[in-house]
């Protein structure tokens, strides 16, 4: 009897990937079509070769290269047809390329394949909204809201009287918070603009998250980190817009708010940067940081002492 022969090693995706980075995105999709055509391809070198197609659409989405990314995608799912992930990550860049009809069928091919993927729920609301069926979408995402667990049930009726408004990027956000509900592509940013600003380089961590908002305009924690990439360059003037943004988004944004009133002590603003730690202990008292810095900040400027670090009469009245 014959032996089975070994299943073929996993093959080496270093080189297609450094051709992506490299803008060589068709390339890369090409190189690693090619290695899964070998005969006896083994299902682990299956599963890498899905992970590196899917790294070299996220370099395309960074690159704003739409077809180039779906086109990596629809090579993923040739060789995962079944996974919900890649269908709906194809439907987020139809979407964004505004090929609407496109992005339904993969939304829905998500969805057959797992009825209870909330993002994707939420993505094809949103969807129906944007084509003129706000009734059908309001009705879609009250039904899944009976059927899931809303973390902040605030922004998620924010996100629906953004919806009925049609600003459909801050619905979406309100929503994705709303939810809990996670975007990979912009995790992976997020990771290289921490990663860029505990190396120090603050400027190159603004710009990513500037461009970034390009794509996301309705998301505050991304005006929140511009904002503390701004105020590590040492530009608090530009801070303290960024973070304005963040809150009039979210409000109730605490940490936001904490980095908005350092942003004013930086100004040289004190009394105005007590007034908003004020606001923040009073809806969170027991906020470490807001108390921390109250206390510091309040003993440099005895005038502004007080509940909330509220002018005395004596300063108002100079």
């Amino acid at each position: 009897m014959t032996p089975r022969p070994e299943d073929a090693p996993p093959p080496e995706f270093e080189l297609p990937l450094r051709l992506a980075r490299e803008g060589l995105r068709d390339e890369a999709v090409a190189w690693i079509e090619h290695a899964m055509r070998e005969p006896r391809v083994a299902e682990s070198a299956r599963d890498a070769a899905t992970a590196a197609l899917v790294r070299v659409a996220r370099l395309g989405e960074d690159a704003g290269d739409w077809e180039g990314a779906e086109r990596a995608l629809g090579a993923a799912l040739d060789l995962r047809p079944k996974f919900p992930d890649l269908h709906f990550h194809r439907a987020r860049i139809l979407l964004a390329a505004g090929r609407r009809a496109e992005a339904r069928g993969a939304l829905d091919a998500a969805l057959a394949l797992h009825p209870g993927y909330v993002a994707a729920r939420v993505e094809r609301a949103l969807l129906d909204a944007r084509e003129g069926l706000i009734g059908e979408s309001l009705a879609a995402l009250r039904a899944l809201a009976r059927e899931c667990r809303i973390e902040e049930p605030r922004a998620f009726e924010r996100g629906l009287a953004r919806l009925e408004e049609a600003d459909w990027s801050e619905a979406g956000a309100f929503l994705g918070r709303a939810l809990r509900l996670s975007d990979p592509a912009l995790e992976e940013r997020l990771d290289r603009f921490r990663a860029l600003l505990d190396g120090g380089d603050a400027g190159a961590a603004a710009a990513l998250i500037r461009d970034t908002l390009e794509q996301h305009p309705g998301y505050p924690d991304l005006y929140f980190l511009l904002g503390s990439a701004e105020l590590r360059q040492g530009h608090p003037d530009d801070a303290l817009a960024s973070l304005a943004r963040a809150l009039e988004l979210h409000p109730d944004f605490h940490a936001a708010r904490v980095q908005f009133a350092r942003a004013l002590h930086a100004t040289g603003d004190t009394v105005p940067a007590l007034r908003a730690l004020g606001q923040v202990l009073e809806a969170e008292p027991g906020h470490a940081e807001a108390e921390e810095l109250r206390q510091r900040w309040s003993a440099r400027v005895p005038a502004a002492r007080g509940p909330g670090g509220r002018e005395s009469a004596a300063r108002k009245g100079s």
